[in-house]
């Protein structure tokens, strides 16, 4: 079957204005690595001022509420807080360079199954660009704040990075495969940054983060314009693939690792039944559906202002896996 139909405009301009001009025409005059000093440093000081700065934003360890853990000092609060935020910026670090830029390549290369115009491939350069600059403002505040606690972190493996790069590998269609995995990435690290203006974070960590999240959000609003574009252009067979991958990749995106929270606690001398308890807790597929499907949000409404799931097949595949009612 042919698909028919036009694809919906993307936010910020219409669709044509996109093909012609690129949805990050004014990267020069807006991205981080263009624009925007170098505010990333973090003042040792910072560490005894905990009172009125987090090193992370406690909403996204639900656990540090958990009636087992109401002992804790809040020196050791803020070193929790601190050991998540190395991690989230270490995986950030990885993410960026072997999961959005392989996937951005295929974009710029022009490798998808429908051409793509020379103004959004030009998008794809530029942000292959600010994903670069990103891995270094991560890595750099990840090195600082480890100096700080002597948190000796190194480079750890992500088993999230391993199973989506081990999915990719094996897509029937390789580089829409990829495309979908950048996508889901790429919408879904947008929710996470949301989480900034829940709390104080320390200066050289909040800027650092405010910088990234002004990139990610046209990131963000890119990956989903050129779905926008994809979409109608796709033969039945490649929407089909779509629909039966989407719903494994956000859940992938979104499950949890327990070594890591184990190994913090194991090294602030936490008792482990404690984590084993956190873990097993936070591992239920229930809570894990949840996780993905508020985490997809801006994925699940991308699709929904594609008319994805006016297919009902579409639909119940999604339903299945929890992601929409």
């Amino acid at each position: 079957m042919k698909p028919q139909g036009n694809p919906a405009p993307a936010e910020g301009g219409s669709v044509k204005d996109i093909e012609q001009e690129g949805y990050l025409s004014k990267w020069n005059e807006e991205s981080a690595v263009r624009t925007k000093p170098y505010l990333y440093a973090c003042d040792r000081v910072v560490n005894d001022d905990s009172a009125s700065s987090n090193w992370f934003f406690p909403s996204a360890l639900p656990y540090l509420f958990h009636p087992l853990l109401a002992g804790l000092t809040t020196n050791q609060v803020q070193e929790l807080l601190a050991r998540n935020l190395i991690t989230f910026l270490e995986y950030t670090t990885l993410l960026e360079h072997r999961i959005v830029n392989k996937s951005v390549q295929f974009i710029a290369q022009d490798c998808l199954p429908v051409s793509i115009p020379h103004g959004m491939r030009m998008d794809a350069l530029r942000i292959y660009t600010d994903e670069g600059y990103h891995a270094i403002m991560s890595a750099d505040v990840a090195h600082q704040v480890s100096e700080i606690f002597e948190i000796n972190y190194g480079t750890r493996k992500f088993n999230r990075i391993a199973r989506l790069e081990a999915m990719a590998e094996g897509f029937q269609f390789a580089t829409l495969g990829w495309f979908l995995v950048g996508f889901v990435s790429e919408t879904a690290i947008t929710k996470q940054f949301t989480k900034m203006g829940q709390a104080s974070l320390v200066p050289g960590v909040y800027n650092m983060l405010m910088d990234h999240l002004s990139d990610e959000w046209k990131h963000s609003q890119y990956f989903v314009s050129i779905f926008s574009y994809l979409w109608p252009r796709l033969t039945e067979a490649q929407r089909n693939f779509c629909a039966r991958q989407l719903p494994a990749i956000i859940h992938e995106c979104f499950r949890l690792d327990g070594t890591l929270l184990e190994r913090d606690f194991s090294e602030m001398g936490i008792d482990n039944d404690i984590a084993q308890i956190i873990i097993e807790e936070r591992g239920r597929e229930s809570e894990h559906r949840l996780r993905a499907r508020a985490g997809a949000a801006t994925t699940l409404h991308a699709l929904k202002r594609c008319s994805f799931f006016n297919d009902p097949r579409y639909a119940a595949s999604f339903f299945k896996h929890g992601l929409i009612d």
